[in-house]
């Protein structure tokens, strides 16, 4: 076969024709025919002749590819591709159609129908074929499919609920497994009835609008709607509208995702925002609205309003000594009887802790009669609290002190009424506590001198104001001294001598016991140091006694501190005896015990300070390392002529006998009361009978002049 592309040696042109023109009309047809024309020989695959489009198709030019065959210039993938053509070719006299895929000289497949017609010419038996390159349609074909493909894997696997309606009828054209799962209905349930037949909307209100908001606005998105599941139940749903064409009809897709529970955790969070989470009462950003609401309403119609403050009296010994979960229960007992106290108008809420505030509303009358009012509701609150209760085999009694403030006579905002209220509050703590207060000016003057004597109270040790006292503690039999209880003092550079009562309490809840309470310590070891030096007294048959705090001994080198006190002042380590107060066993036992245990095993004694005024100390007493029970000056006043106090200091008596422990009396001021206490083997003693406090001066003289005689 001819290899060179002379036309005149193409096997057309050496065809005997009948007639020219059939040859440039065939000629003309192959040439301009939209689609790939190619002659081929049947033998092997030798391409004869192709049209211009052969060329641009496969990118081949003419005279590359004549006198070669198809098969190498790798038309085909494979010869049995061609061999699938030769043989459907041979079938008939008809041509042959089938799908093929053909290659370009860039390797480049071509998808396409491919016709082919067995034609026989002089030298031999050829192939004519067209080839319809559908290769973009193929390939938008199964782009268009792997899209539906997608739009149905999304569409029902959609965790969201997905409908298609027919806009203008309302009709379900589809629906979703998301959808199922929201409503309860399956597509069969659904799918040919109208959104009127079929009702999943609570209120076809709401669609009807929503329809005229997606003609208005073209879609919308996020609208909140409650719908209606098969079982009835109302449904919280987030809903968003898009206008969809199927099949030339106008259609809603509606996309709606269930946020019931998301509703209900956010209602729950913006309870939790405003409630405690133990009580459920309103909290403080609550109460801090509705006292605010009450200001501008009480002034409006010219009506009183009344705030009251409430502290449980040594709540923290509960919780210290029962746990936490007994004092969560009594604080929801409060709550309980707080709540069946007032009435519905009124508002009881929680601070915290075991801080409870009472905001009462609409009262009528006087400013004295609402006074007067208030009073008598503070009173009968105050009585409530205070019955007992019975919690995990405890009978317990709390009692509270209360602060009032009248809505809107002692504060315009809700700031200054609460803060007036708890002013008041701190005054009936201090006045011994289960007592009412109501605020008046004077208060708020008390309340800045009491900061004013924090501030003051701050730079004291470093300005050298604090000095320490010695009490002795006496033995009736033979009238020794037997020890002595060092005081603090502080002199103020304007106000002078401070009582002890108004600085104590102010220093041990600032923090600032830490640093004093040591160089109490310090001082005390200097001055029994120096006692000794002088030969005044003995350490074997006196005591040094220091009083310790709570977040004093609870200090991580607690231990290490004292011992090295004691070693930098030489004091023997048996003369010192720490006092402390049930506050510091009620916390942390093991690790108390065994810190007190660690200081004993040094010598070291401990006395138990204000015996009998705690919740607890007849539990722990038997397993803490203690020597000496302290009666509370406040049995010993009144035990000569109170037959209450009298049975406690007999009890209290009993108590340290029956453990073999020595008891000593606080507070002893006159003859009778030492008499008492003589009569129940009592003999230690200390109070203004023998001697106030004294200063190291004076104290070292009364022990000379004891020594002299």
């Amino acid at each position: 076969m001819p290899t060179n592309a002379d036309s005149s040696l193409y096997p057309l042109t050496g065809l005997a024709l009948t007639a020219k023109e059939s040859e440039r009309h065939f000629a003309t047809l192959f040439n301009l025919s939209p689609n790939v024309v190619l002659l081929t020989r049947q033998t092997d695959g030798l391409v004869c002749k192709a049209n211009r489009h052969f060329e641009v198709t496969f990118g081949w030019p003419l005279a590359d590819c004549m006198g070669r065959t198809t098969l190498e210039i790798g038309l085909w993938g494979t010869p049995q591709q061609r061999q699938v053509v030769l043989d459907k070719a041979s079938l008939g006299s008809e041509p042959a159609s089938l799908e093929a895929q053909l290659y370009g000289r860039d390797g480049q497949a071509h998808e396409g129908t491919l016709h082919t017609q067995r034609i026989e010419l002089s030298d031999g038996t050829y192939l004519l074929s067209t080839f319809i390159d559908n290769t973009e349609h193929k390939r938008a074909q199964r782009a268009l499919q792997a899209s539906e493909e997608k739009f149905a894997r999304a569409f029902h696997s959609s965790p969201d609920a997905i409908i298609i309606i027919e806009r203008a009828t309302g009709r379900y054209i589809e629906v979703n497994d998301g959808f199922s799962r929201l409503s309860g209905y399956s597509a069969n349930e659904v799918v040919g009835q109208t959104v009127f037949d079929f009702v999943i909307i609570a209120d076809m209100l709401q669609y009807e609008r929503l329809i005229q908001e997606v003609q208005d606005q073209g879609r919308i998105r996020n609208r909140e709607l409650l719908g209606r599941d098969k079982n009835g139940d109302l449904v919280t749903v987030d809903v968003s509208v898009d206008p969809l064409t199927l099949d030339d009809t106008a259609c809603l897709l509606i996309t709606a995702r269930d946020i019931s529970q998301l509703k209900s955790a956010q209602a729950q969070i913006q309870h939790l925002a405003y409630h405690d989470s133990l009580t459920n009462l309103p909290n403080r950003a609550l109460l801090m609205d509705r006292l605010s609401q009450q200001i501008a309403l009480l002034t409006r119609h010219e009506l009183r309003g009344a705030l009251l403050f409430l502290d449980l009296d040594h709540f923290k010994h509960i919780n210290d000594s029962l746990g936490h979960p007994v004092g969560d229960s009594v604080l929801k007992i409060v709550t309980a009887r707080l709540e069946a106290s007032v009435r519905l108008e009124d508002t009881v809420a929680r601070l915290g802790g075991d801080e409870f505030v009472v905001l009462v509303s609409g009262l009528e009358g006087t400013r004295d009669e609402v006074i007067e009012h208030v009073h008598g509701l503070a009173d009968t609150l105050r009585a409530l609290l205070s019955e007992p209760m019975f919690l995990d085999g405890h009978r317990l009694q709390v009692t509270p002190s209360i602060g009032m403030a009248v809505i809107p006579d002692h504060g315009a905002t809700p700031a200054d009424l609460l803060k007036r209220a708890d002013i008041a509050l701190y005054r009936a703590k201090d006045s011994g506590r289960n007592t009412t207060q109501m605020f008046h000016g004077d208060m708020q003057k008390a309340a800045s001198n009491r900061l004013r004597m924090e501030n003051d109270l701050r730079q004291a040790l470093s300005r050298n104001e604090f000095s320490l006292s010695y009490q002795p503690q006496v033995d009736t039999r033979g009238d020794r001294i037997i020890g002595a209880e060092a005081l603090l003092r502080w002199k103020h550079p304007s106000l002078g001598d401070v009582p002890p009562h108004q600085f104590i309490l102010i220093m041990e809840e600032s923090g600032m016991v830490l640093d004093i309470g040591n160089w109490i310590l310090e001082e005390a070891c200097r001055a029994g140091s120096e006692l000794l030096r002088k030969g005044l007294i003995d350490s074997h048959t006196f005591s040094l006694c220091v009083n310790i705090s709570p977040r004093q001994f609870r200090q991580a080198d607690f231990v290490e501190r004292v011992e090295r006190c004691l070693r930098q002042h030489g004091v023997p380590y048996h003369m010192l005896k720490l006092e402390i107060t049930e506050g510091i066993v009620i916390k942390n036992l093991e690790e108390t015990i065994a810190r007190m245990l660690a200081l004993k095993q040094m010598g070291i004694s401990f006395a138990m300070d204000d015996f009998g005024t705690g919740y607890s100390s007849l539990t722990y007493l038997k397993r803490l390392p203690v020597s000496t029970l302290k009666i509370d000056q406040s049995f010993v006043r009144d035990a000569t002529n109170d037959p209450n106090d009298a049975e406690i200091v007999r009890a209290i008596v009993a108590i340290a006998a029956s453990l073999n422990l020595e008891i000593i009396a606080e507070g002893v001021e006159k003859p009778e009361q030492l008499a008492f206490l003589t009569q129940l083997d009592c003999h230690f003693y200390q109070g203004f009978l023998f001697s106030e406090p004294l200063t190291l001066d004076g104290f070292e003289a009364l022990l000379r002049e004891r020594v002299s005689r």
